[in-house]
């Protein structure tokens, strides 16, 4: 499995706990629906953008 992809789910995981640690303290449901999808929708589009390419090899 790749690193990125690692990253990824751990990171997509900390937002969904961080979003029910909300929930389960009281904050507002919308609030919390609106910077859920703006969150995980950041760190789904923006983690594999900013992986490493594999530069091209010279061949002569």
């Amino acid at each position: 499995m790749n690193n990125w992809i690692v990253k990824l789910v751990l990171m997509n995981c900390a937002v969904v706990v961080a979003l029910y640690y909300r929930w389960s303290h009281g904050a507002p449901i919308v609030t919390l629906a609106i910077f859920g999808v703006i969150l995980l929708l950041l760190i789904n589009v923006l983690v594999p953008l900013t992986r490493k390419k594999p530069s091209p090899t010279k061949s002569k």
